[in-house]
Parts: C-alpha cells; sequence; structure tokens
C-alpha cells in the first residue's frame, strides 16, 4: 500500500500519545514493506531516526490548543489552525498528486487548518481514515462558524461520512457526540491504545527496602494531575511514609520545583525530564506503580498502559479512556480524580495492602495480548486494505483557484 499520513506534529516534536502512536504506526508499516509518507510540520528539534526522506515537513503550525486557549489568542491565528491554511491545503494536494497514495491516513489536524484539509480529500475522493486520538471534530465544530464551515461541506457529519474513523475510546466517542452532535453513521472501530514492550525488560521485587518507588510519565501539568500528585505525596510524607516519587515529562517545571520546595518534598520528588521511548519502558522495572491521576475526559493515556505492561501497575482515574481496558484490582488501581483518592491508593501500595506482582503479572498478560502493538497494527493495515478502492486523480489545473476562492471566502465570511 501507499499510505500517507497526514499529522500537525511528528517526533521528535511531542506533546503526548498521539504523536507518538502516530510515528509508531507509520515507522511499523514502512518496515513492513509499505510505501509511506508522512507530511507534517516543520521541527526545531534534531531527527533521532533515520527516515529516509520519506517524512516531509512541509506544512505551516498555526499552534492553537484548544482545551487550554485564552483571550489573547488572535482570532486570525485560530482561523488558520482550525478551519483553513491554504499554504497548507495546497502542500497537501501537491503530496496527493505527487505521491498519489492508496489511503490518507489522518491524525490530529488541529494547528494546520485541518477542516479545508478533510474537505479537499473529499473532493478528491481519495480513500481517507481519521485516528481519533482526541476530540477533533469538536474542536472544529465548535471553532469555525456553521456558516464558514458550509464552505468545506463540514455542517453537522457531512465531511466523515466517506471516512474510516478510528477511536481510542468509548468514552471519546460519547464526548464528541454530546459537544457538536456529530455521530458516523458508517461506525466506529474502537481501537484503543496499544504498549510496544519491545524495550521492556523484567521487574525487579516490589517495595525494596519497605520503599515505595512511584513514577508518571506525561506532560507536566494540572490536567494530567501534577498537583493531585504533588498534594497527596505531601499526606504521605506527613504520615511518614517511605516513598519517592520520579515524574517525566516536559512543561512548567520551575513552577512545580517551587511548589515541591512548599511542600517540604524535596528528598521526596524528583523531576527527570523527558526520555526517549525505550528508556522510559525499560525505566518502568524500578517503580512500584504508575500514578496518573489525569483528567476524566483524558481521551486515551498510553504511559500508563506501557507502565502496565512492564510490570508498574497504574493508579489511574476511574473514568479515562484507558480505564475503559483495564480492570480494578486485577490490572490497575482506579481512583475518583481527588488528592484523598489518591493518597489513599498511594498509601494502600506503600503499606503492602495491594499485591503489585500480581497485579503486574496481570497487567503484562493483557498488554502482550490483546494490547500489544502487533496485534493493533495488524488490524490498522487490515483495516486500510478493506477501505481501500480505486480512485482516479483529475489534475484540475482550476482546482488550486478553488481552494483559494473557499480559503479567502472563508475569511470574509469570518472576519468582514
Amino acid at each position: 500500500m501507499r499510505i500517507l499520513f497526514l499529522t500537525n506534529l511528528y517526533p521528535p516534536v511531542v506533546l503526548g500519545g498521539y504523536e507518538i502512536s502516530c510515528a509508531q504506526a507509520a515507522e511499523a508499516l514502512q518496515k513492513r514493506g509499505h510505501d509511506v509518507r508522512v507530511l507534517t510540520t516543520w521541527s526545531h528539534l534534531p531527527e533521532k531516526t533515520q527516515t529516509a526522506g520519506w517524512v516531509h515537513r512541509r506544512l505551516d503550525l498555526h499552534w492553537y490548543i484548544p482545551h487550554t486557549s485564552n483571550s489573547t489568542y488572535e482570532a486570525r491565528d485560530l482561523h488558520n489552525a482550525v478551519c483553513s491554511s491554504y499554504a497548507n491545503t495546497l502542500q497537501l494536494l501537491d503530496a496527493v498528486t505527487d505521491f498519489r497514495p492508496d489511503i490518507v491516513s489522518v491524525w490530529n489536524i488541529i494547528g494546520i487548518g485541518g477542516l479545508a484539509m478533510l474537505d479537499l480529500l473529499n473532493y478528491l475522493d481519495v480513500p481517507w481514515a481519521i485516528w481519533l486520538g482526541d476530540r477533533i471534530p469538536v474542536d472544529i465544530a465548535t471553532n469555525v462558524p456553521e456558516d464558514v464551515r458550509g464552505l468545506f461541506n463540514g455542517q453537522g457529519s457531512n465531511i466523515y461520512e466517506k471516512a474510516l474513523v478510528q477511536s481510542v475510546s468509548q468514552n471519546l466517542l460519547n464526548e464528541i457526540e454530546t459537544l457538536s452532535g456529530i455521530t458516523f453513521s458508517q461506525g466506529v472501530d474502537i481501537v484503543a491504545g496499544w504498549a510496544d514492550l519491545s524495550s521492556s525488560v523484567p521487574h525487579g521485587t516490589y517495595l525494596r527496602e519497605g520503599k515505595a518507588r512511584f513514577v508518571a510519565a506525561s506532560s507536566i501539568g494540572p490536567n494530567k494531575g501534577t498537583d493531585l500528585i504533588l498534594e497527596a505525596s505531601a499526606r504521605l510524607h506527613d504520615a511518614g511514609v517511605d516513598f519517592s516519587v520520579d515524574l517525566f515529562g516536559e512543561g512548567d517545571i520551575p513552577h512545580y520545583i517551587d511548589k515541591v520546595k512548599r511542600l517540604h518534598l524535596q528528598d521526596r520528588v524528583r523531576f527527570r525530564g523527558q526520555l526517549p521511548y525505550a528508556d522510559l519502558l525499560r525505566s518502568y522495572a524500578d517503580y512500584d506503580a504508575f500514578l496518573c491521576p489525569t483528567w476524566e475526559r483524558d481521551p486515551f493515556p498510553f504511559a500508563p498502559l506501557c507502565a502496565s505492561g512492564c510490570g508498574a501497575p497504574p493508579i489511574i482515574t476511574r473514568n479515562c479512556g484507558t480505564s475503559e481496558r483495564l480492570v480494578d484490582g486485577v490490572h490497575c488501581i482506579k481512583i475518583e480524580r481527588t488528592v484523598d483518592d489518591l493518597a489513599k491508593a498511594m498509601s494502600d501500595v506503600a503499606a503492602g495492602h495491594i499485591d503489585l506482582a500480581k497485579m503486574g503479572r496481570a497487567g503484562r498478560r493483557l498488554v502482550m495480548s490483546d494490547l500489544s502493538f502487533d496485534r493493533h497494527l495488524d488490524k490498522l493495515e487490515s483495516a486500510f486494505k478493506d477501505h481501500m478502492r480505486p480512485w482516479n486523480l483529475q489534475n484540475d489545473p482550476k482546482l488550486p483557484l478553488l481552494l483559494f476562492l473557499k480559503h479567502n471566502l472563508s475569511v470574509r465570511l469570518r472576519f468582514g
């Protein structure tokens, strides 16, 4: 197959699981002999893997994070990020014209003018699939007025009717339907997340020397529960519990270092920076439990699944996406997203009230079987093949003019 991946970010530029999973899928399919090309944005960081020129960084990033936006964000930038970026749409047209893919695999398109890009794929009638690792349809619908969406055939669910739709969780689908009214009449494959455990090592002894060693790996910030982790750690410290917490990831580190000092946790909590995926997996063998008090709407945090597969049972928010695939008391400890619940779970681990070895073995069995990366890749490859169909690219010299007209009409409608 000739597969074109379309994504706003691609490693080494990473915010979280969305970008990492896209890269894992693209690189693995390329290794299976498929002709893969990635169209994404520029990177200011050096490449860590050899991509042999098949990763094309030609898109502009009009960055916008809908869940953390603020009033200082320029409305024109928002339009370019979510609705239409004419230069980026032309780059997609050039990529499809030059590469002539059998299927286009769409990932996160917020920040690159995603609505106009989906409209172009439908206009060209090229088979395409969208992998929903977050609420992309909601972000488009709520940040683009209905009359502007109409220019791109994006009113209601119309724009997704031809797509193969895959979602990481039912929780995410429910959120999309509730907030936008968008449904997918063709059906949706729930693909969940996965863990590639090829770099993992056997887990060591739990609670060595009576000390509980906790780990978290995510963006450092409120949504991922960093504040809850520090506040729960303060309670354990006050209670005289012997424990440590290592936090991997990037974010507002200076702010949280100050908070650690205010809570007198300097000898308990360490910020370890960001590790490559393989190194992070190997590190989980040294920890007793993984902390993931993420926000309830988190579609599917990958990190706790990886930790579970490496024998470090996750303490996880009860109703986030990943909790759909893990059984409380068997593979993980599920909590309400409160300091009280998190502190209690951490205390139970430290006191030896949880059979961590048994839970770790169960988590590894689950990930190695139903949630393995190879199993997911087989499903993805098969779904792409089933969705493929013959299509003919009509070289219409007027198409760039049509794209130009739509983009400028959208700007006029919105800003006058």
